[in-house]
């Protein structure tokens, strides 16, 4: 049985009904938790410690904060998803490899030159460099280290180019779209 492992925006989604796609995100979680209901093990909804600091941070920087909405949207993380998955050593691995295959294919050609070794790297190739996002890439290293499904709206389209091939692979669901919500076996 795969868990699930939501992204910060479709979190937001979730909980916010003023979003556009707040709508079409619930019912991909209605849709997943009737399938859950006839199995024996059911699947969870979980959240990384990394989703939990993009949360934590967008609450400090707020232009406008509001307390008492951060509150209640802290109130409802909690609740929907009470288990929190931490980074491991397997993530770790995970993320090593997606990195350095990242780097060995989009790292500008001046930063990597043939059999240079990792300490002769004076300028590492930074995240936008790779055209990623950093947490993205931790997010992703989590999900496929465990076999989860990462649920999100970004395309992260050089992570999955160069999650392709890998095992465990890596498995996106958008619940954005409109009755995508599955149990891959």
């Amino acid at each position: 049985m795969r868990d699930f492992l939501l992204d910060t925006q479709t979190i937001r989604y979730w909980h916010d009904s003023a979003c556009a796609q707040h709508a079409t995100v619930s019912g991909n979680v209605a849709a997943l938790r009737k399938l859950a209901m006839s199995l024996a093990i059911k699947p969870k909804l979980l959240i990384s410690v990394v989703t939990l600091g993009e949360i934590e941070f967008g609450h400090q920087v707020a232009l406008a904060p509001n307390p008492a909405a951060q509150a209640a949207y802290m109130k409802f993380v909690r609740e929907e998803l009470p288990a929190s998955w931490e980074v491991s050593e397997d993530a770790a691995r995970a993320y090593g490899e997606l990195r350095a295959r990242l780097f060995n294919k989009y790292a500008p050609g001046d930063k990597r030159k043939p059999k240079m070794l990792p300490e002769q790297l004076v300028d590492p190739a930074t995240a936008r460099e790779l055209g990623i996002q950093e947490n993205d890439l931790w997010i992703s290293a989590q999900a496929m280290a465990h076999g989860m499904v990462l649920v999100t709206n970004d395309r992260m389209e050089r992570i999955r180019d160069v999650a392709s091939g890998m095992n465990p692979g890596l498995l996106i669901q958008n619940w954005t779209q409109p009755g995508v919500a599955s149990i891959p076996s």
